[in-house]
Order: C-alpha cells, then structure tokens, then sequence
C-alpha cells in the first residue's frame, strides 16, 4: 500500500483518483470473497412430512357397581357333565 501511496502522489488528480477507484474495486471483491468463504453453504431442502390427525376421546366416568349379595343363593349340589361320547370310545382304547 506504500508503494502505490508513493506512485499516487507524484501524479497528477485524475489518476489518483482512478487509483482510488481501483483500490475500493479491489478491496470490495476481496471483502465479497472474504464473506463468501466465511459464510457456510447451505441448501434448503424442503420436505413434506404427514402429521396424524389425533382424536380427542373422552373418558366418560364408570359407575362402580357393587353386587349387594355375593353368596350363592342356590345350594343345590354341582355335579359334573359326563364325558361326551367320543371322549368315552378314546378312554376305552387307553
């Protein structure tokens, strides 16, 4: 920068001015490639993605019902069922 300071002022106006106007071109593309490098790329990527509808269900409250007799009322004896008839032929055979 020294060096281009030294030529500049030896000359006349107009080139100090085209001068100037080479160094601001100068340092704004490097200031631009100085950004362009910093800054990351990135690609937007867009995506359709479904979303399940929810249902809203409600809890209706339960009535508890308590049975007001849990005795057997009927005493009569439990006998069991006999075999049905294909289950007698198969115990035969054994």
């Amino acid at each position: 920068m020294n060096a281009i300071r030294s030529e500049i002022e030896r000359v006349d106006d107009e080139t100090k001015w085209a001068a100037l106007e080479l160094m601001l071109n100068t340092s704004s593309s490097v200031v631009a490639l100085a950004k362009k490098m910093a800054k990351p790329e990135t690609k937007t990527v867009t995506r359709t993605v479904a979303v399940p509808k929810t249902e809203i269900v409600t809890q209706q409250p339960q009535q508890q019902t308590t049975p007001k007799d849990t005795e057997r009322k009927d005493f009569t004896p439990i006998r069991p069922q006999p075999p049905l008839p294909n289950q007698q032929d198969d115990r035969e055979k054994r």
